[in-house]
């Protein structure tokens, strides 16, 4: 019975430096390419076990056990606030993970919800504190951070000291219990933590070391494969030329071989075709690069490797796979519909309009909206399309919206699109949509609430004046003084006894009309269905005539009114109770 390769998942929060660190083991530039500087794919990168023994050196005579695992295999996981998707894209494929800290900004609200992933997953973990080269007087004295920090300055070490402390208080708040690993002596009661710097490559053989022994004393029954049909998930849909459409997948167990039956997660369900060829990246390459392919005829676990085979168009991102032979097709089949029907979106019955380049992106964006509570109405993977506009054109209010992640809008849809008032957002950082959108919606909701307060009846009280009648009736015209409130042309007055009067018709003050007057105003207004000195007279103290759908509106926006107006407002209601005590439900 062979011993695979365990994979590793890298987490933290963004910016936390989990590409940086792969970067440096690999020697690539990733991290400079990924849009906003955050990884927006989950992607792999193999690491053979002879790369660790270089990398690592004399670290490696410390472990108490011979190293029989191949390699580690990383998955690099999205940095935004999608840690949900992780159940199934990340840590329940890993059989490990690295959990990335910024040295100075500590435990995030995305580190918190890492660990929660983590545990609910039961996947063992260390912690590479990264970035230790920004603490003040560090300088780089050995690639083993661990022997670097024994030649710092002792006000440095302090500094590292301080650090770790904070952080052990943290995880303790969390339930865990952390300390450097080097002081660790069981690390299945204790969190390792490993001091590094993905930037100048200290610790990076600490934490190779870490993940290599922590593989073979602890994972070693779980890397055991046995099953023989390849199984795993699905990365990355993409188009290889003189192979056509192909597949990047996880082989998380078994082996994948050519000529065998492949059973994966589509659109509609579950596709079936025939695996025509497969295509290993070179070691440290990541597979998206498409670059340096190797066609072979099987791989085993755990591998990432391309799959060409017919009709894989309509692939989703993240689906499973299996390769089977004939006998095991359709309980292959079953297998691969249940995982697919627990990957659905959650959708509301109102909500927003979602579209994103493959499943993974999709439970991305989906549980990002999710968790800032903004629903879902219709999520799914691929271009944006016309009837995706449509949809949210039947919508109303926020959720006249589309969010497009890291997709394309089609040409009829964008024609279709340019003739709707329907909001559009687009982008390629999920953090940076939820921020937009968001943004938006202050927008919405100030241009609401400006629409509803000059529209109803707010609360005031107007003194008439007296010598200041410019017109008697159709409509009266005369100068008030604002006692209290807020008076908005529209609204319809009443007198003390809670007689209606008529409608404010216009309000004028040095001659230019004005859409609202306040307390302490003097000004002139126009209305209608009045004669002085039959239903108004000068010195006489009108009110505003608050309606039932008025006063609720005022009830539920109470911290827009002050407190004159509130108070006022009371008063109002004693007037119309002594009338008609049913007015606030009219």
């Amino acid at each position: 019975m062979s011993i695979r390769q365990p994979v590793v998942s890298v987490l933290g929060s963004v910016d936390a430096g989990k590409t940086t660190l792969l970067d440096f083991v690999r020697g690539s530039v990733v991290a400079e390419k990924e849009a906003g500087g955050i990884t927006q794919m989950i992607d792999a990168t193999s690491v053979p076990i002879e790369k660790i023994e270089d990398v690592c050196g004399s670290l490696i005579g410390e472990l108490d056990t011979d190293l029989e695992i191949p390699g580690l295999l990383f998955i690099d996981t999205p940095g935004h606030a999608a840690f949900n998707s992780l159940r199934k894209r990340g840590s329940s494929l890993s059989d490990i993970a690295v959990l990335v800290i910024d040295v100075k900004d500590g435990v995030q609200p995305q580190t918190r919800e890492a660990v929660e992933i983590l545990r609910e997953s039961d996947t063992p973990f260390v912690i590479a504190l990264n970035k230790i080269d920004t603490l003040p007087g560090w300088e780089k004295k050995d690639s083993c951070s661990i022997k670097s920090y024994g030649q710092q300055p002792e006000q440095v070490q302090e500094r590292m000291d301080d650090a770790i402390y904070y952080l052990m208080s943290d995880f303790s708040d969390l339930g865990l219990t952390v300390d450097r690993y080097d002081r660790v002596d069981d690390f299945q009661k204790k969190v390792g933590v490993v001091p590094i710097s993905a930037e100048t490559g200290e610790g990076v053989p600490d934490i190779l070391m870490a993940l290599a022994g922590l593989s073979q004393n602890y994972l070693s029954d779980q890397l055991e494969m046995e099953e023989e049909r390849g199984e795993g998930t699905v990365l990355e849909i993409d188009e290889v030329k003189g192979f056509g459409t192909t597949i990047d997948v996880i082989v998380t167990d078994g082996t994948v071989r050519t000529g065998e039956n492949l059973v994966v997660g589509g659109q509609n369900g579950a596709i079936v075709t025939e695996v025509k060829a497969l295509l290993e990246p070179e070691p440290l390459e990541e597979m998206r690069k498409g670059q340096d392919f190797e066609s072979i005829d099987e791989i085993s676990a755990a591998a990432g490797v391309k799959v060409s085979a017919p009709e894989l168009e309509n692939v989703v991102a993240g689906a499973p796979f299996r390769t089977v032979k004939d006998d095991e097709l359709e309980e292959a089949k079953e297998e691969v519909e249940e995982e697919l029907a627990s990957f659905r979106m959650q959708t509301s019955d109102s909500g927003v309009v979602v579209r994103a380049d493959s499943l993974g992106s999709l439970e991305a964006i989906t549980d990002s909206l999710a968790e800032n509570d903004i629903p879902v109405r219709r999520a799914a993977v691929g271009k944006v399309k016309k009837q995706d506009i449509v949809e949210a054109e039947n919508a109303e209010g926020e959720n006249r919206a589309v969010i497009s992640f890291s997709t394309q809008i089609t040409e009829d849809a964008e024609e279709y699109l340019a003739g709707t008032d329907i909001e559009y957002f687009e982008s390629d950082v999920i953090y940076q949509l939820v921020d937009d959108y968001e943004e938006w919606i202050e927008e919405l909701k100030e241009t609401r609430r400006e629409a509803v307060l000059e529209k109803i009846t707010r609360p005031a009280k107007i003194r008439v004046l007296p010598d200041h009648v410019f017109r008697q009736s159709n409509p009266a015209v005369f100068g008030i003084e604002m006692r209290e409130g807020v008076l908005n042309s529209g609204s319809r007055l009443m007198n003390e006894d809670g007689e209606t009067l008529g409608k404010v018709k216009a309000i004028q003050e040095e001659g230019e009309s004005i859409g609202q007057a306040v307390k302490g105003d003097q000004v002139a207004v126009s209305v209608t269905d009045v004669t002085v000195g039959r239903q108004v007279e000068e010195g006489d103290e009108l009110y505003t005539d608050v309606t039932g759908k008025d006063f609720r509106i005022i009830q539920e926006m109470e911290e827009e009114f002050s407190t004159g107006e509130l108070r006022l407002l009371e008063d109002i209601v004693d007037i119309k109770d002594k009338v008609d005590p049913r007015w606030k439900i009219e």
